[in-house]
């Protein structure tokens, strides 16, 4: 599988169109990470973990909408424009830099999940099994604690991207982002 960088510096081709599929309860997945979420999903209640999907494929206009809200939030508390577009920024990609556009990610929770998200997931059951098990179906937790500095995001328990079985493996194995990782297959080449 051929890895799509998506972030700040990387932003999705302007007229970048996903192959989605659904995926349960109204979400939609580009089709190979839908199956994969799937697999995986059906494995850890196999293994008694009730896994909650609770945001997959963002339209352009979805992810809009919720990073207008965030920075609205942000300037009700007294931040100017450029800071809260700046903090925003920080736990909400900017539209067209989100791999919810591509369809590539999930942010996975528990079942009696409220809307609310914070790391407190981290101690739970299911971030457990997912930390376990979530490369064996091609899955990185994302944005990991202690590499906010590469990944630009902060440290989000919940959110799994769509990598493949073998670049997920590796990069498990292996410590590393996904940035951390395209750069070493990069110095490989050169």
């Amino acid at each position: 599988m051929k890895l799509m960088l998506i972030n700040k510096d990387h932003p999705l081709p302007e007229n970048y169109k996903p192959c989605l599929t659904d995926l349960m309860e109204g979400y939609r997945l580009e089709r190979k990470t839908a199956c994969a979420m799937k697999e995986m999903i059906c494995a850890a209640l196999k293994d008694g973990i009730h896994l909650r999907i609770f945001s997959a494929y963002r339209s352009i206009s979805y992810q809009q909408g919720l990073f207008n809200e965030d920075i609205q939030r942000y300037m009700k508390q007294g931040m100017s424009y450029e800071d809260a577009f700046n903090k925003t920024a920080q736990s909400i990609a900017v539209p067209g830099q989100s791999e919810h556009n591509a369809g590539l990610a999930a942010d996975i929770s528990t079942m009696d999940w409220k809307g609310e998200i914070n790391t407190e997931f981290e101690n739970t059951e299911e971030f457990r099994w997912l930390d376990k098990n979530a490369a064996k179906f091609g899955f990185i937790l994302r944005y990991p604690k202690g590499k906010e500095h590469i990944t630009s995001i902060t440290y989000e328990p919940w959110h799994y991207r769509y990598v493949g079985r073998v670049h997920a493996e590796r990069m498990k194995r292996m410590g590393l982002t996904l940035e951390e990782y395209l750069d070493l297959q990069c110095a490989k080449c050169d």
